[in-house]
């Protein structure tokens, strides 16, 4: 498979920018063949959202990127355009409320039930395939995680990480509840019981406001992210 329209993600592409086109890619920002996230775990984010299901490739500029690949630019490029990388698929997670398409987030590491003013406590129940597994978890929120996301925020929560399923972490839970690691096609609601909740998904600024008794239901993400290892 040969790439030659890419596009560039991260604020300091332009120090990779002339490198790209010497080997003979041509940029764009519509429709590129591949997608060249150049930056942290940000960019890597931003650029599942903004080209989803479009490979892309992850290049290090960030110390706290530790996906990314750490190379010399040259050495990948000329890879990506020789054909010599394998493409891995990723599964994604979207959080829905209430069944409506409008009020839906996808997330490539996680979708996250949270306190919306961080002097009041969320309460929320969770249900897994229609069962009740807690009445109501006061605290910050609960996060549902992908295994690509389990080293993000659910390792910051947990200090674990997982290689299959859906992870379910409770941030900062008045009592301690144990995180949960689900099968992969698991649904999973998550009920407000008391207003000031919100939903976010990975580093989306987009944030979705819930009031007492929206249900929130976290699944899989029907396509699967593509990601290039050389």
């Amino acid at each position: 498979m040969i790439f030659m329209k890419v596009a560039l993600t991260g604020l300091e592409k332009r120090k990779i920018k002339k490198q790209i086109s010497d080997f003979g890619f041509q940029i764009v920002e519509y429709k590129p063949d591949v997608v060249i996230a150049f930056g942290g775990d940000g960019t890597m984010l931003y650029a599942e959202r903004m080209y989803p299901r479009i490979p892309k490739v992850f290049i290090r500029h960030s110390k706290t990127c530790v996906k990314c690949t750490d190379h010399n630019y040259s050495e990948i490029l000329k890879k990506l355009k020789d054909g010599r990388f394998e493409i891995i698929e990723e599964m994604k997670v979207e959080g829905i409320v209430n069944n409506d398409p409008k009020r839906r987030l996808i997330g490539l590491n996680e979708v996250n039930v949270s306190n919306q003013n961080p002097l009041r406590a969320a309460r929320l129940e969770l249900m897994i395939n229609d069962s009740i597994i807690q009445k109501q978890v006061i605290g910050d929120g609960i996060v549902v995680s992908t295994t690509f996301g389990s080293s993000a925020y659910f390792y910051s929560i947990t200090r674990k990480t997982f290689k299959n399923g859906l992870g379910i972490a409770f941030n900062n839970s008045t009592k301690k509840v144990k995180s949960l690691i689900v099968d992969k096609n698991s649904v999973i609601k998550i009920r407000i019981l008391r207003d000031g909740a919100m939903m976010v998904a990975d580093n989306n600024p987009k944030m979705i406001k819930l009031k007492e008794n929206d249900v929130v239901t976290i699944k899989k993400h029907k396509y699967q992210a593509r990601i290039i290892r050389f």
